[in-house]
């Protein structure tokens, strides 16, 4: 396996090395005394770095932020790539929070208190819009462009790690690790930084929308009620809807395929995916039968 160059392998390292320094010594003090407001600040230093590493490391600036406009059969693409991504990320979500519950609770609530502390839309924009722009030019930019030549599942499956690794939380970790893996395989896929975004708007939509169930019942009810209705049971529920999720995954990366580009072979990925889906179902029911 070809492994990237000392320059591309130097950046890798030096970008997510400063995205953790920042993280740590700038942007956590920033939001602990401005709230919002440094979460703001925190999106736009992340952005800052992958413009300033491309600067830095001389990168041709458009192969590594490939924004080209999306077609409709991609955005379809995306959207079936993240959910099914996002079966997965709830099912280990739920798994971790049942582990731990918590500390998932406290690091839930902690959240919730930030985000709330500003109306809706502005909410909206902060949680979604941002992080979908800025992380992404960070992660699927500037990181992911420099572990070339690796293969696409590894540079993938290491982009999505540390993705994961960079939220800086053990329980949060496995969610966030297998959302970016699913996201950087969409922008690897298509070769269009958009999708990645466009998936990254999808999921954290989601996470603004929920937090409208704290403004009414309160953060620590809805954090709690959420807790306690976690069980074996309810877990093979997902397992039975995560089924589905080989299927939508391969539907997703199947429309994402550039234009023009062979179609391989169905064969092997469909009776991948016949199994993944029949391992889903056998979890479940057992885990039904549990709870």
């Amino acid at each position: 396996m070809t492994v990237p160059s000392r320059k591309n392998l130097l950046a890798v390292i030096a970008g997510f090395a400063a995205a953790l320094i920042f993280l740590v010594f700038v942007a956590a003090p920033l939001q602990a005394r401005y709230g919002m407001t440094g979460l703001v600040l925190t999106e736009i230093g992340l952005l800052a770095l992958a413009l300033l590493g491309v600067l830095v490391f001389r990168a041709p600036w458009r192969q590594v932020f490939p924004l080209r406009r999306p077609a409709l059969r991609g955005v379809f693409g995306a959207l079936l790539l993240w959910l099914g991504s996002y079966v997965l990320v709830l099912l280990s979500a739920m798994a971790t929070m049942m582990a731990a519950p918590q500390r998932m609770a406290d690091v839930s609530t902690a959240m919730n208190d930030l985000f709330i502390q500003v109306p809706f839309p502005v909410r909206f924009f902060i949680l979604a819009v941002m992080p979908a722009v800025c992380e992404e030019m960070l992660f699927r930019g500037f990181l992911l462009f420099h572990m070339q030549p690796l293969p696409t599942w590894v540079r993938a499956t290491v982009c999505g790690v540390l993705f994961g690794a960079f939220h800086l939380d053990p329980v949060r970790f496995l969610p966030t690790a297998i959302l970016g893996v699913a996201i950087s395989w969409a922008a690897l896929r298509s070769g269009n930084l958009l999708y990645a975004m466009l998936m990254h708007l999808f999921n954290n939509s989601l996470s603004a929308l929920s937090t409208l169930a704290t403004d009414s019942v309160g953060t620590e009810a809805a954090v709690t009620a959420s807790t306690e209705l976690i069980t074996p049971a309810v877990l093979g529920v997902y397992f039975f809807l995560a089924a589905a999720s080989p299927w939508l995954i391969w539907a997703g990366i199947s429309l994402l395929r550039p234009k023009g580009e062979p179609v391989p072979d169905r064969a092997r990925p469909a009776l991948v995916c016949l199994v993944c889906s029949a391992a889903c179902l056998v979890i479940g029911w057992l885990l039904m039968r549990v709870g």
